[in-house]
């Protein structure tokens, strides 16, 4: 069995959810985790799989949109995926707070493969994001200026680059004084 990350976008209505996992089943795809994100195009939904080995790329985006699924984004994953979300994103903010890693590189690693860049001028633009960027106010000063191709950020994950530059903010305003 090989896992996977399977992301697709769904009508956000009753029922849809179970057609996407019931296509997965068919093909006996084994879901590990599921999280929801609610967007305006509908709800997005990042799996961590576990499917046969002679299951493909290409196979595994049919069966999403056999489910009804948009957009399939696929990803092979490995173990670490196996990481519940909360524990994974408490672990990065304890190495914001410890130091073991920078602001940028525990970003980096709660958003996946994300290229993160710096700039000075606060006067360029606020903090937002896009399907492909993210702009976050640095607690040291300046922007930091996200981006990655696929999958598009979701609000939660926008939210969740927010929190974590928050936490960075109270430490640094605590090692201060």
């Amino acid at each position: 069995m090989t896992l996977w990350r399977v992301r697709a976008t769904v009508d956000d209505r009753p029922g849809f959810l179970s057609v996407l996992t019931a296509s997965l089943a068919l093909r006996k795809i084994n879901i590990l985790s599921v999280q929801v994100h609610t967007t305006e195009s509908g709800a997005v939904d990042d799996f961590l799989i576990d499917a046969p080995d002679e299951l493909t790329e290409a196979d595994l985006a049919a069966a999403v949109q056999r489910g009804r699924g948009r957009d399939p984004w696929i990803a092979r994953a490995d173990v670490r995926g196996l990481i519940d979300e909360p524990t994974r994103v408490l672990a990065l903010a304890t190495k914001v707070l410890d130091e073991s890693a920078t602001l940028e590189e525990a970003i980096a690693a709660l958003l996946g493969d994300c290229d993160i860049s710096w700039r000075a001028d606060t006067s360029t633009g606020t903090a937002g994001f896009t399907e492909t960027g993210m702009q976050l106010a640095d607690p040291a000063g300046g922007t930091l200026y996200v981006r990655r191709h696929a999958p598009a950020f979701t609000p939660a994950e926008y939210a969740r680059a927010q929190a974590l530059v928050a936490l960075a903010r109270v430490a640094g305003k605590r090692a201060a004084a």
